[in-house]
């Protein structure tokens, strides 16, 4: 920024194993976005290297890139980011053209994951038409529908109430259980705690310690996020 040089993660070292539920726990500011893209081959690094089931991402083309991210990686955002002018069933699917599934195959996949998701009776309704989170639901859904192995998840609790937050987050514990599929969860969401394997607490850029969910004990300095 000008002449100011910003770190906005510093010597972060961490392995996730397949299947794990991570939450990534810290204040606005602390890095968690910008960890996210890089893991998910958002943003390059300006030293050191991240791996994707043991492939060094730095080693990909854009191409390369992109494919992985399309097939391997699921993106959940705050903010939903749904396409409002298509329908639930049309916003899920649409991941699945890129993957080149057939029309009716797409369908079907849709169909089966909003069902899974609570959401049979909205299939045809559009973003307007959803609460939040009904939308977050949608978005959980469309993160799933091409079965990748990694779901990244961006504050997801962030724009719902207490309700609906606890409600969607024990819903994508639910289904990573189900699915096998591993989920990094940022937040400064204090409940996700209860439903993580670990947590990774980042301060500043830093990761300041990873522990399993039984040995969380909360501190003064962790509520203050």
């Amino acid at each position: 920024m000008g002449t100011e040089e910003v770190h906005a993660l510093r010597g972060v070292s961490i392995e996730i194993p397949r299947g794990e539920f991570h939450v990534v726990m810290g204040p606005s500011g602390s890095g968690k976005t910008t960890f996210l893209n890089m893991v998910g081959a958002l943003d390059v690094p300006s030293e050191g290297e991240v791996y994707f089931e043991g492939v060094p991402l730095a080693s990909l083309s854009k191409k390369q890139l992109a494919s992985l991210r399309s097939y391997k990686i699921g993106f959940i955002f705050q903010t939903f980011n749904l396409v409002p002018v298509i329908t639930a069933l049309e916003n899920v699917a649409l991941p699945l053209v890129f993957q080149k599934y057939p029309r009716e195959e797409r369908k079907k996949r849709a169909e089966e994951i909003l069902r899974r998701v609570g959401l049979e009776d909205r299939m045809h309704h559009t973003p307007d038409e959803l609460s939040g989170g009904q939308q977050q639901r949608v978005a959980i859904a469309r993160a799933l529908a091409g079965k990748p192995s990694l779901i990244l998840a961006d504050e997801p609790t962030g724009n719902l109430d207490l309700k609906t937050g606890f409600q969607i987050v024990e819903l994508l514990r639910e289904l990573s259980q189900e699915t096998g599929v591993t989920v990094i969860n940022s937040t400064h969401d204090l409940k996700l705690i209860d439903i993580a394997d670990r947590i990774s607490w980042l301060r500043d850029g830093e990761i300041t310690r990873t522990q399993n969910r039984l040995d969380v004990s909360i501190t003064a300095e962790d509520v203050k996020i």
